[in-house]
Protein backbone atom coordinates (compact mmCIF):
# COMPACT_ATOMS: atom_id res chain seq x y z
CA UNK A 1 0.00 0.00 0.00
CA UNK A 2 1.58 3.04 -0.91
CA UNK A 3 0.53 6.11 1.88
CA UNK A 4 0.34 9.56 1.08
CA UNK A 5 -0.01 12.68 3.63
CA UNK A 6 -2.79 15.38 2.81
CA UNK A 7 -2.49 18.62 5.32
CA UNK A 8 -5.80 20.59 5.05
CA UNK A 9 -6.07 24.18 5.94
CA UNK A 10 -8.67 27.09 4.96
CA UNK A 11 -6.40 28.78 2.95
CA UNK A 12 -6.20 32.44 3.20
CA UNK A 13 -5.98 35.37 0.21
CA UNK A 14 -2.73 36.64 -0.91
CA UNK A 15 -3.91 39.71 -2.85
CA UNK A 16 -7.07 41.71 -2.85
CA UNK A 17 -8.55 40.12 -5.90
CA UNK A 18 -8.80 37.06 -4.15
CA UNK A 19 -11.25 38.59 -2.21
CA UNK A 20 -14.29 37.33 -3.98
CA UNK A 21 -13.65 34.04 -4.78
CA UNK A 22 -12.12 33.31 -1.36
CA UNK A 23 -15.48 34.81 0.45
CA UNK A 24 -18.02 33.52 -2.81
CA UNK A 25 -16.21 29.77 -1.80
CA UNK A 26 -16.71 30.24 2.24
CA UNK A 27 -20.62 31.47 1.64
CA UNK A 28 -21.12 28.04 -0.44
CA UNK A 29 -21.18 29.89 -4.46
CA UNK A 30 -23.21 33.16 -2.81
CA UNK A 31 -21.37 35.74 -4.10
CA UNK A 32 -20.59 38.38 -1.61
CA UNK A 33 -22.05 41.75 -1.86
CA UNK A 34 -20.42 44.87 -2.60
CA UNK A 35 -20.54 46.42 0.92
CA UNK A 36 -19.69 42.73 2.94
CA UNK A 37 -16.79 42.56 0.64
CA UNK A 38 -15.67 46.21 1.46
CA UNK A 39 -15.82 45.55 5.00
CA UNK A 40 -13.98 42.19 4.42
CA UNK A 41 -11.29 44.03 2.60
CA UNK A 42 -10.90 46.80 4.76
CA UNK A 43 -9.68 44.16 7.73
CA UNK A 44 -7.26 42.12 5.62
CA UNK A 45 -6.35 45.77 5.09
CA UNK A 46 -5.61 46.65 9.09
CA UNK A 47 -3.79 43.25 9.61
CA UNK A 48 -1.41 44.35 6.80
CA UNK A 49 -1.69 40.85 5.06
CA UNK A 50 -0.73 41.71 1.48
CA UNK A 51 2.76 42.75 2.30
CA UNK A 52 3.05 39.97 5.25
CA UNK A 53 4.46 36.84 4.01
CA UNK A 54 3.97 34.67 6.81
CA UNK A 55 0.58 35.28 6.79
CA UNK A 56 0.31 34.78 2.96
CA UNK A 57 2.36 31.17 3.39
CA UNK A 58 1.77 29.79 6.87
CA UNK A 59 0.30 26.56 5.45
CA UNK A 60 2.92 25.64 3.32
CA UNK A 61 5.72 26.45 6.79
CA UNK A 62 3.51 24.48 8.64
CA UNK A 63 3.52 21.61 5.94
CA UNK A 64 7.72 22.11 6.05
CA UNK A 65 7.46 21.61 9.72
CA UNK A 66 5.17 18.42 9.78
CA UNK A 67 7.54 16.81 6.81
CA UNK A 68 10.41 17.58 8.82
CA UNK A 69 8.42 16.11 11.88
CA UNK A 70 7.79 13.22 10.13
CA UNK A 71 10.64 12.84 7.76
CA UNK A 72 8.57 11.74 4.58
CA UNK A 73 8.33 13.01 1.34
CA UNK A 74 4.70 11.90 0.49
CA UNK A 75 3.41 14.88 1.98
CA UNK A 76 0.68 16.67 0.33
CA UNK A 77 -1.07 20.27 1.29
CA UNK A 78 -5.02 21.47 0.38
CA UNK A 79 -6.93 24.21 1.15
CA UNK A 80 -10.70 24.28 1.30
CA UNK A 81 -11.08 27.87 -0.44
CA UNK A 82 -8.12 28.74 -2.11
CA UNK A 83 -5.91 26.70 -4.27
CA UNK A 84 -3.90 24.12 -3.97
CA UNK A 85 -7.72 23.19 -3.76
CA UNK A 86 -8.52 19.93 -2.43
CA UNK A 87 -9.32 18.72 -5.82
CA UNK A 88 -6.16 19.23 -7.37
CA UNK A 89 -4.45 17.89 -4.32
CA UNK A 90 -5.90 14.54 -4.86
CA UNK A 91 -5.42 14.21 -8.21
CA UNK A 92 -2.02 14.51 -7.79
CA UNK A 93 -2.03 12.61 -5.18
CA UNK A 94 -4.09 10.09 -7.64
CA UNK A 95 -1.40 10.64 -10.23
CA UNK A 96 1.65 9.92 -7.95
CA UNK A 97 0.01 6.45 -7.54
CA UNK A 98 -1.35 6.18 -3.85
CA UNK A 99 -3.62 4.25 -2.75
CA UNK A 100 -4.41 5.21 0.60
CA UNK A 101 -4.11 9.05 2.07
CA UNK A 102 -4.10 9.83 5.63
CA UNK A 103 -5.58 13.14 6.09
CA UNK A 104 -5.35 15.43 9.02
CA UNK A 105 -7.09 19.36 9.96
CA UNK A 106 -4.92 22.54 11.27
CA UNK A 107 -7.96 22.68 13.52
CA UNK A 108 -7.36 20.41 16.32
CA UNK A 109 -10.79 20.24 17.55
CA UNK A 110 -13.64 18.45 15.34
CA UNK A 111 -16.39 20.35 14.44
CA UNK A 112 -19.15 19.81 12.08
CA UNK A 113 -18.66 22.95 10.51
CA UNK A 114 -15.05 22.79 11.14
CA UNK A 115 -13.31 19.83 10.54
CA UNK A 116 -16.14 18.18 9.39
CA UNK A 117 -16.23 20.43 6.29
CA UNK A 118 -13.73 19.25 5.09
CA UNK A 119 -15.14 15.37 6.14
CA UNK A 120 -17.72 15.50 3.40
CA UNK A 121 -15.85 17.63 0.72
CA UNK A 122 -13.55 14.43 0.79
CA UNK A 123 -15.81 12.04 0.87
CA UNK A 124 -17.73 13.50 -2.13
CA UNK A 125 -13.93 14.40 -4.64
CA UNK A 126 -12.88 10.87 -3.49
CA UNK A 127 -16.01 9.18 -5.47
CA UNK A 128 -14.31 9.62 -8.61
CA UNK A 129 -11.40 7.92 -6.99
CA UNK A 130 -12.65 4.31 -6.35
CA UNK A 131 -9.15 3.02 -5.75
CA UNK A 132 -8.09 5.29 -2.72
CA UNK A 133 -8.92 4.59 0.71
CA UNK A 134 -8.87 7.47 3.21
CA UNK A 135 -8.88 8.20 6.94
CA UNK A 136 -9.77 11.27 9.16
CA UNK A 137 -7.98 12.25 12.25
CA UNK A 138 -10.84 14.07 13.52
CA UNK A 139 -9.13 16.06 16.09
CA UNK A 140 -5.67 16.34 18.34
CA UNK A 141 -5.99 18.42 20.75
CA UNK A 142 -5.64 15.79 23.06
CA UNK A 143 -1.63 15.57 22.84
CA UNK A 144 0.62 16.56 24.99
CA UNK A 145 2.63 18.71 23.27
CA UNK A 146 -0.57 20.59 22.05
CA UNK A 147 -0.97 21.52 26.52
CA UNK A 148 2.61 21.71 27.02
CA UNK A 149 2.82 24.90 24.12
CA UNK A 150 -0.13 26.89 25.50
CA UNK A 151 0.91 25.72 29.66
CA UNK A 152 4.70 27.28 28.66
CA UNK A 153 3.55 30.58 26.57
CA UNK A 154 0.63 31.25 29.39
CA UNK A 155 3.12 30.70 32.36
CA UNK A 156 5.20 33.24 30.36
CA UNK A 157 2.42 35.59 30.68
CA UNK A 158 2.09 35.55 34.54
CA UNK A 159 -1.12 34.66 34.50
CA UNK A 160 -1.61 34.68 38.41
CA UNK A 161 -0.45 38.60 38.62
CA UNK A 162 -2.93 40.29 40.59
CA UNK A 163 -5.53 42.03 38.18
CA UNK A 164 -5.10 39.61 35.48
CA UNK A 165 -8.49 37.67 33.88
CA UNK A 166 -7.26 35.00 31.37
CA UNK A 167 -9.82 34.11 28.80
CA UNK A 168 -9.19 31.08 26.72
CA UNK A 169 -11.33 31.32 23.35
CA UNK A 170 -11.93 29.41 20.54
CA UNK A 171 -14.26 29.42 17.50
CA UNK A 172 -17.85 30.06 17.81
CA UNK A 173 -20.07 27.36 15.90
CA UNK A 174 -23.77 27.21 15.08
CA UNK A 175 -25.73 26.28 17.97
CA UNK A 176 -27.42 23.11 16.11
CA UNK A 177 -24.12 21.89 15.18
CA UNK A 178 -22.18 21.77 18.60
CA UNK A 179 -21.99 18.23 19.55
CA UNK A 180 -18.87 17.16 21.31
CA UNK A 181 -17.23 20.22 20.34
CA UNK A 182 -17.55 22.45 23.57
CA UNK A 183 -17.20 19.74 25.82
CA UNK A 184 -13.88 19.22 24.05
CA UNK A 185 -13.01 23.08 24.16
CA UNK A 186 -14.07 23.30 28.09
CA UNK A 187 -11.98 19.97 28.86
CA UNK A 188 -8.50 21.50 27.32
CA UNK A 189 -9.13 24.39 28.91
CA UNK A 190 -9.70 23.43 31.92
CA UNK A 191 -6.47 21.11 31.88
CA UNK A 192 -4.28 23.97 30.54
CA UNK A 193 -5.84 26.22 33.61
CA UNK A 194 -5.23 23.16 36.07
CA UNK A 195 -1.47 22.87 34.62
CA UNK A 196 -0.51 26.77 35.30
CA UNK A 197 -2.42 27.14 38.55
CA UNK A 198 -5.33 29.34 37.41
CA UNK A 199 -8.39 29.31 40.13
CA UNK A 200 -10.36 31.43 38.40
CA UNK A 201 -10.61 31.81 34.08
CA UNK A 202 -12.84 32.99 31.45
CA UNK A 203 -14.17 30.43 28.54
CA UNK A 204 -14.96 32.75 25.51
CA UNK A 205 -16.07 31.87 21.75
CA UNK A 206 -15.39 34.34 18.87
CA UNK A 207 -15.55 35.26 15.26
CA UNK A 208 -19.16 33.77 14.83
CA UNK A 209 -21.06 35.22 11.72
CA UNK A 210 -23.59 37.92 11.54
CA UNK A 211 -26.29 35.66 11.25
CA UNK A 212 -28.39 32.68 12.61
CA UNK A 213 -27.92 31.17 16.45
CA UNK A 214 -24.16 30.98 17.30
CA UNK A 215 -22.34 29.54 20.56
CA UNK A 216 -21.45 31.81 23.29
CA UNK A 217 -20.65 33.68 25.17
CA UNK A 218 -19.19 36.16 22.78
CA UNK A 219 -15.12 37.08 23.50
CA UNK A 220 -16.75 40.61 23.64
CA UNK A 221 -18.98 40.02 26.47
CA UNK A 222 -16.60 38.03 28.33
CA UNK A 223 -14.20 40.87 27.91
CA UNK A 224 -16.73 43.42 29.73
CA UNK A 225 -17.68 40.71 32.15
CA UNK A 226 -14.24 40.66 33.15
CA UNK A 227 -13.73 43.68 33.31
CA UNK A 228 -16.99 44.42 35.50
CA UNK A 229 -15.52 41.81 38.02
CA UNK A 230 -12.28 44.15 38.53
CA UNK A 231 -9.95 42.82 35.76
CA UNK A 232 -7.02 45.46 35.14
CA UNK A 233 -5.14 42.96 33.06
CA UNK A 234 -6.85 40.79 29.98
CA UNK A 235 -4.83 37.91 28.94
CA UNK A 236 -6.81 36.34 25.35
CA UNK A 237 -5.56 32.82 24.90
CA UNK A 238 -7.10 31.91 21.63
CA UNK A 239 -6.29 28.33 21.37
CA UNK A 240 -8.96 26.92 19.18
CA UNK A 241 -7.07 28.34 16.32
CA UNK A 242 -3.32 27.17 15.29
CA UNK A 243 -1.99 30.30 13.67
CA UNK A 244 -2.09 34.09 12.86
CA UNK A 245 -4.89 35.18 10.36
CA UNK A 246 -7.67 37.85 10.12
CA UNK A 247 -9.93 36.25 13.28
CA UNK A 248 -6.44 36.84 15.64
CA UNK A 249 -5.16 40.16 14.03
CA UNK A 250 -8.03 41.51 13.72
CA UNK A 251 -10.97 39.63 16.09
CA UNK A 252 -8.40 39.54 18.90
CA UNK A 253 -5.58 42.17 18.75
CA UNK A 254 -7.62 45.31 17.33
CA UNK A 255 -11.50 44.59 17.99
CA UNK A 256 -10.90 42.92 21.51
CA UNK A 257 -7.81 45.13 22.48
CA UNK A 258 -10.01 48.47 21.67
CA UNK A 259 -12.66 47.37 24.56
CA UNK A 260 -10.10 46.48 27.02
CA UNK A 261 -7.89 49.64 26.35
CA UNK A 262 -10.92 52.05 25.78
CA UNK A 263 -11.74 50.72 29.61
CA UNK A 264 -8.01 51.79 31.04
CA UNK A 265 -6.89 48.19 31.11
CA UNK A 266 -3.84 46.34 29.20
CA UNK A 267 -4.57 43.78 26.80
CA UNK A 268 -2.10 40.94 26.15
CA UNK A 269 -2.80 37.90 23.76
CA UNK A 270 -0.98 34.49 23.98
CA UNK A 271 1.69 34.24 20.74
CA UNK A 272 0.00 31.71 17.59
CA UNK A 273 1.90 28.55 17.26
CA UNK A 274 2.04 28.82 13.28
CA UNK A 275 4.73 26.33 12.34
CA UNK A 276 6.61 26.04 16.32
CA UNK A 277 7.99 22.67 16.62
CA UNK A 278 6.66 21.42 19.84
CA UNK A 279 3.04 22.48 18.88
CA UNK A 280 3.43 20.67 15.38
CA UNK A 281 5.05 17.46 16.97
CA UNK A 282 1.01 17.00 18.39
CA UNK A 283 -0.04 16.29 14.65
CA UNK A 284 2.90 14.45 13.83
CA UNK A 285 1.89 12.12 16.77
CA UNK A 286 -1.47 11.93 16.01
CA UNK A 287 -0.49 11.25 12.25
CA UNK A 288 2.05 8.40 13.41
CA UNK A 289 -0.25 6.73 16.07
CA UNK A 290 -2.89 6.12 12.92
CA UNK A 291 -0.44 5.88 10.49
CA UNK A 292 1.28 2.62 13.12
CA UNK A 293 -2.30 1.53 14.12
Amino acid sequence: MKQAILLLSFGTPRQPSDLLPYLTSIRRGKIPTERELKVLTARYDAIGQWDNKLLQTMGEDQKKTLKSLLAIDAMYLAYLHMPNSMEQAIESIATAGYTSIVCIVTSPFYSMVGTGAYERKLHSILRAYPDISCEIIKSWWNRPQFFEYWRSQLMAANPLQADTACIFSAHSVPTSTVGSYEDEVMSASNQIAKMVGLNHWYQAWQSAAPYGEWLGPTIESVIEQALIDGAKRIVCIPFGFVSDHVEILYDNDIICRNIVENAGATYERLPMPNGNTLFMEAMAKAIRERINK
